[in-house]
């Protein structure tokens, strides 16, 4: 369940200065009805505006959902219960009596002696509409939505739809699985380049981002013909990639290593933003505004792009808005923090208002920064945000909530017509669907399969969820919401990629819901390590024995030998055992006889002890290599810069094909550490273990505390580097040097 911590009417403000703006670009052409039942209904120049090239299905969407909007309730009180902002609604009671009080439920009232009464609501939200009359009254809910944008906005999903059709990433099989939706079977496999993370659709064209692929893999959605790629550049690692509901054919990418955003126009790149660190979903509304998130967030809070496209060949960073950190609020339904992993968001299909799921990441609270201890409840959670734009069309954030019991939100989508919103949770497999507005809970489907990662609902009342881990697409009837109904369940692959101990280690990773890894669902492996990766929080573990710890990246951990952590105080990861339950409250894989006699992380091994940890094992065992840097030396360039890594002294302890002497499992003092780096399992600190410097482009910030913010700032700060003695040349050659290595 949500703690919400906002007054539910934060966005009356918002639609009290918006609403004149609204009415007049959503609602131009509005006809009241004269019946006892009017509702307004917007028919009239549906088309005005549209590019030629927008699909025809749009046209047939909206005007379904002007049939949804006029579907009235039956009983004592009569009227519609679904109504667009600045419309009137008329509702009629059949109650006998002389005089009658019709209440609305946003503080106004009417007093008539007219069994009918007509309202116009001030702004969007759910409502209770009443009458009395005599000694009588009834009563019903009402829905105020704003009216959807004739040119809906897209953002960057695992699942986009095309017609009946429903395409689907999947990640691990380097292909995008065709869905027909009227059959609820999988009509085709299409291969793509390697590891397809999100998709979006465009007039008749399908693009899907290709994260290790550097390019942009497009098909025709009609025939399925393989359209030719763009290429994004080496290293360029896209992730989201969005429509610009202006022009068919037209894409908005994310650079997630390359830290920029790209115009992808008919097959070609028309204009490339930089500057936007770490960049990975992205959404983009009618208005040209594209939304970008950071994926991981500094200390200070999570960030997110806001770009004007008003110019698609000339895209401009607008402003960074900052989600801003929270402190004070650990308890059992809330933790201090700022959201983190900001893997997914979308606009409501008005195309104003932003939401943006998460992971409430505590890096606040610790022993040594705060004098209280972490807690499994008080560590992570899902967390949800949304934002407006002031009257200068600049987005802020105007309400976060946290769930409790829950851990990270993967994934949000909308109704159609922007009466409900959905919500998924990656390891706690699990659904919650919110009222708009006040975002409370109206309902939930739990069992949803492994890693839900995408989700899709269409104008027939199907929710269709993509359980990754699962390999699988299930499909419930949400029109009512006491026990959505599981309609069918659609495999997305033909063959498992993935050796079966590896895709069980993956699933354990990620499933907080097993009581065995987290006491309340709160938290699993990929609360800090999604998709193998640093979260980039410098985490306060006094209490654990250790101090101010960075989360390290455990991509390329399968090319490594030797202990893990910075202070090497595990020598296996089944040793990762001990995390679950002393710092989670899970109750662990190993029997309780084994755990008390392998307790000690450094003593009898785990392995071997319990098929779960053996599977993490293997899973971890799996990410082999680094990845591409998107920095590209000319072998002048390499060779120069190794000359100053070897001169500088660098290969002391960097040494090898890992950069790294971990194996020899000596550690070093090079001066790094500070207050509050702690201890080394509650004895002195001797030293760190040294961290291979392959992948270092991605996994900012640096050293084992997080407290050098750049490569250079970490080299700076080894007392044993004589880094003072390089004049500016050989300083930058060794920060390129060092920053290119994979």
């Amino acid at each position: 369940m949500p703690e919400r911590r906002n007054a539910p009417r934060r966005h009356e403000a918002f639609f009290a200065t918006h609403l004149a703006k609204q009415l007049a670009k959503h609602f131009a052409a509005l006809v009241v009805l004269s019946s006892s039942l009017a509702c307004g209904d917007d028919d009239g120049g549906r088309d005005g505006g549209f590019d030629s090239n927008v699909d025809a299905s749009e046209t047939r969407d909206a005007e379904r959902v002007d049939a949804t909007i006029d579907a009235a309730a039956r009983g004592p009180l009569v009227g519609p219960t679904l109504v667009f902002l600045g419309d009137e609604a008329c509702y009629r009671t059949d109650l006998p009596a002389d005089a009658f009080t019709f209440l609305w439920g946003d503080g106004s009232r009417e007093e008539t002696t007219s069994p009918s009464a007509c309202h116009v609501f001030p702004y969007a939200g759910a409502f209770v509409v009443s009458v009395i009359a005599g000694p009588r009254d009834a009563s019903l809910t009402v829905q105020v939505v704003l009216r959807p944008a004739e040119r809906p906005p897209s953002a960057s999903s695992t699942m986009a739809a095309h017609g009946a059709r429903l395409f689907v990433a999947s990640a691990d099989d380097d292909s995008v699985a065709v869905i027909d939706r009227a059959t609820s079977t999988r009509e085709a496999r299409l291969s793509t380049c390697d590891r397809p993370r999100t998709l979006a659709v465009s007039g008749d064209e399908l693009a899907v981002s290709c994260q290790d692929g550097h390019a942009l893999a497009r098909f025709d959605a009609r025939t399925l013909t393989r359209l030719p790629d763009v290429e994004l550049g080496l290293g360029a690692r896209p992730f989201g990639v969005a429509a610009d509901p202006r022009r068919a054919g037209r894409f908005v990418v994310a650079l997630q290593d390359a830290g920029a955003l790209v115009v992808v126009e008919d097959g070609f790149v028309i204009a490339r933003l930089e500057g936007l660190t770490d960049a990975r979903a992205v959404a983009v509304n009618d208005r040209g505004v594209a939304l970008v998130t950071r994926w991981r967030r500094p200390p200070e809070g999570a960030h997110l792009y806001q770009v004007d496209l008003d110019d698609p060949r000339a895209p401009r960073l607008a402003r960074t808005v900052l989600l801003p950190r929270q402190t004070g609020l650990d308890s059992d339904t809330d933790n201090s923090g700022a959201p983190s992993f900001l893997e997914a968001l979308a606009f409501s299909p008005d195309g104003v208002r932003a939401m943006i799921p998460a992971l409430k990441a505590n890096d606040v609270t610790g022993l040594h920064r705060t004098g209280t201890a972490l807690q499994s409840q008080t560590t992570v959670r899902g967390v949800f945000s949304e934002l407006y734009p002031d009257d200068a069309g600049t987005y802020e954030e105007t309400y976060r909530f946290s769930f409790n019991d829950l851990d990270y939100v993967s994934a949000v989508t909308t109704t159609p017509i922007g009466d409900r919103v959905f919500v998924a949770f990656l390891g706690g497999e699990q659904i919650l669907a919110l009222e708009p507005f006040g975002l409370g809970v109206q309902g939930g489907i739990t069992n949803v399969g492994h890693a839900p990662r995408g989700l899709f609902a269409d104008d027939e009342g199907r929710l269709f969820v993509h359980a990754e881990l699962s390999r699988e697409v299930r499909v419930y009837d949400v029109r009512e919401l006491g026990a959505p109904p599981l309609l069918a369940t659609i495999p997305v692959l033909d063959d498992e990629p993935l050796a079966p101990e590896v895709l069980r280690g993956k699933v354990i990773f990620a499933r907080a819901v097993d009581p065995r890894m987290s006491r309340t669902s709160y938290v699993s492996c990929a609360s800090c390590h999604l998709d193998g990766e640093s979260d980039g929080l410098g985490w306060d573990f006094t209490q654990r024995g250790e101090g101010l710890r960075n989360t390290t990246s455990l991509i390329g951990l399968g090319d490594q030998r030797g202990p893990l952590h910075w202070t090497g105080n595990f020598d296996e990861v089944q040793d990762f055992e001990n995390d679950i339950r002393l710092h989670q409250g899970g109750t662990g894989f190993l029997s309780d006889a084994d755990w008390s006699t392998r307790e000690d992380p450094l003593g009898l091994p785990k392995a071997g002890r319990s098929e779960e940890l053996d599977a993490l094992a293997a899973y971890l065992a799996s990410l082999r290599g680094v990845g591409t840097s998107p920095t590209r030396l000319s072998d002048a360039e390499r060779a120069e810069g190794a000359r100053v890594f070897a001169s500088a002294g660098c290969a002391s302890c960097h040494s090898g094909a890992t950069f790294s002497d971990s194996e020899s499992g000596v550690r070093h003092d090079v001066g790094t550490a500070r207050e509050g780096s702690g201890a080394r399992l509650g004895a002195p600190l001797d030293g760190f273990d040294t961290p291979s410097l392959r992948g270092l482009w991605r996994t900012a910030p640096y050293l084992h505390d997080g407290s050098a913010p750049t490569l250079r700032d970490a080299i700076e700060r080894h007392a044993v580097v004589a880094f003072g003695a390089l004049d500016d040349a050989e300083r930058m050659a060794l920060v390129r040097y060092v920053g290119a290595l994979q």
